[in-house]
């Protein structure tokens, strides 16, 4: 086989065996991992592949580590590392959410958004320090105005990345939609009927749920959970009556805590109940009536029979549209992990202390520090950004020495 990348046909042969494998060969830097990379592709016989691994080993090979080739191709240069952390999503994505907010990361766009903020911000700071380094000079590197506006050009984008944003530590877990309403208004038969389990115990007594009970539902864009509680009137959500550590004391505050924490708040009705929505703690996301079958009433809420699924599919679309966002919100919307957001953040209170130096009488070397700190902050987010990349600005800039 030549040099050049591409494939070629062989048969492999040990211990008196010959099988068809074809051998693509990736000569750096065009492979994965920038390295010299050599696959083998066999017939997908897990113990030939066995045998080929033990064999392969038996010559010096060894497994790769978890994440080795990823790691190679960040320390190469082939990747910075939030689309390292894109590659990490990828992998483990369990929906379209986690698997399309994974393919923004690997195409570089939140790297992408941040390099313009990080070049206004080493360039203000370059500026900055040169005037420091030729303070006993009459020169007027950056103008305290032009180092206001840049700063201020810079809390914009970070500000709007942040408000902008969905954070992947809410796609990556199955979001929790709660069926909330008055005793006996259908929650746990809806419950049954949305999981096509037998999952609540179902009975005509009002009060029969006494317990937060949950179930797994697959929608249309991802898994959720869904949460039966026990049923609530006003009584149950005014001033406290029941006595600490009682039954009826232990149902309300379950209750209260799982519709506290909802990402996904339904309030049920029985659709033969005239009285008004009872005022639960928070505002719903959605209203559902039930026993639609024994009363055919109009209005804007969503109308369903579990006994007959009428409406069933519509509800179906409702709680997918309320848990998982509009056409998509993770398309719409960069995503965030932990160390993203903890980046931004400390990199916007460096920005703000600057702003505020800037406006007062500090000397120039506290201003600096404030940004070489927030520079750092978003440097880590896709590689640190070094002392010696200000220098460069500097020497790019002005004609020094001469």
């Amino acid at each position: 086989m030549s040099d050049a990348p591409g494939a070629g046909p062989m048969m492999l042969a040990w211990d008196n065996m010959q099988i068809p494998a074809t051998v693509y060969r990736f000569r750096t830097p065009r492979s994965y991992s920038s390295d010299d990379i050599i696959e083998l592709h066999i017939p997908g016989n897990p113990l030939l592949t066995q045998l080929l691994l033990e064999t392969i080993g038996k010559r010096g090979a060894r497994p790769a580590e978890a994440g080795e080739f990823t790691a190679r191709a960040y320390f190469n240069g082939r990747l910075d590392l939030a689309q390292a952390e894109g590659v990490a999503i990828a992998v483990s994505a369990h929906s379209q959410r986690e698997a399309a907010a994974a393919r923004r990361l690997l195409a570089g766009e939140l790297t992408g958004l941040l390099r313009p903020v990080i070049e206004n911000i080493a360039q203000t700071l370059a500026l900055l320090e040169a005037g420091i380094d030729f303070s006993e000079e009459d020169i007027s590197f950056l103008p305290r105005d032009q180092a206001v506006d840049r700063v201020d050009r810079a809390l914009s984008v970070l500000r709007e990345l942040l408000g902008g944003s969905v954070r992947f530590e809410r796609l990556t877990r199955e979001p929790a939609i709660v069926l909330a309403g008055r005793p006996n208004a259908g929650k746990s038969t809806l419950l049954n009927a949305l999981t096509g389990t037998r999952r609540a115990v179902v009975s005509p007594v009002a009060g029969t749920t006494r317990d937060v009970i949950w179930s797994a539902l697959n929608l249309p864009r991802g898994s959720v959970r869904v949460t039966d509680t026990a049923g609530l009137d006003e009584s149950s959500i005014g001033p406290q009556v029941e006595a600490p550590g009682s039954i009826p004391h232990q149902m309300r505050a379950r209750a209260l805590r799982a519709i506290e924490s909802a990402d996904v708040l339904v309030l049920v009705i029985d659709s033969l109940d005239s009285r008004p929505p009872i005022a639960l703690a928070r505002a719903a996301d959605l209203i559902v009536r039930t026993k639609a079958d024994l009363f055919a009433g109009t209005g804007a809420d969503l109308r369903v029979s579990a006994l007959l699924g009428t409406g069933m599919d519509d509800l179906g679309r409702a709680l997918d549209l309320a848990a998982f966002g509009g056409e998509s919100e993770s398309a719409a919307s960069l995503a965030l992990n932990a160390r993203h957001v903890a980046a931004v953040e400390r990199a916007i209170e460096s920005l703000n202390s600057a702003r505020e130096n800037l406006s007062g009488n500090p000397g120039d070397e506290l201003i600096a520090l404030d940004l070489r700190e927030a520079l750092d902050a978003l440097g880590s987010i896709a590689g640190q950004i070094t002392p010696d990349d200000v220098l460069g600005r500097i020497f790019a800039t002005f004609c020094i020495g001469k």
